[in-house]
């Protein structure tokens, strides 16, 4: 299977069925995943931050840097490729306390609540999610089934399904290492 890695502040979008979206050490930054499971279309963004700048500077050179523009950026590239937004499967994972739990600038939860904000107005809903706490997360997301894997630090892994919600304690192990 084919591994397209989304870095820190980046995002794509593919139609090919036998690849897998990936990224890594998803702290306080949060994964958001678009799939269609007809089209066969999956995309992912991995932003940083709630809010872009208000000269649009940064956002301009990198839209998946920040919320406002990542979430608009990911949904209007996953249509491009054929996917309809009835049918779209959302999944988001990270927004971690990961610094401790004093912060002063909790951007776990700004981005958590930027997550939210961006669903409502496009008129979507997250299928499944697993944000918040204090743990890192690695998101695998299979582009043909729209399965989606994550894994912690210390190697536990779990399936997230719009079936079963992780705070129910439902794990299943991952099929891959």
């Amino acid at each position: 299977m084919k591994e397209f890695v989304i870095g820190v502040g980046d995002g794509g979008v593919t139609r090919d069925a036998d690849a897998m979206l990936i990224t890594y050490a998803l702290g306080s930054c949060i994964a958001l995943m678009l799939h269609d499971p007809v089209a066969r279309v999956a995309g992912m963004v991995h932003y940083m931050l709630p809010e872009s700048p208000e000269s649009q500077q940064g956002s301009n050179a990198r839209p998946c840097k920040f919320a406002d523009t990542a979430i608009p950026f990911l949904l209007q590239a996953t249509l491009a490729q054929g996917a309809d937004k009835r049918r779209l499967v959302v999944f988001a994972a990270g927004g971690a306390q990961v610094m401790n739990d004093n912060s002063i600038f909790n951007v776990g939860k700004r981005n958590c609540l930027a997550l939210r904000k961006a669903l409502w107005k496009f008129g979507l809903v997250a299928h499944a999610e697993d944000i918040g706490g204090n743990v890192v997360r690695t998101v695998r997301m299979e582009v043909g089934t729209g399965r989606v894997w994550l894994q912690t630090p210390s190697g536990e892994r779990w399936e997230m399904s719009p079936r079963r919600a992780r705070a129910a304690g439902v794990r299943e192990e991952a099929p891959w290492r």
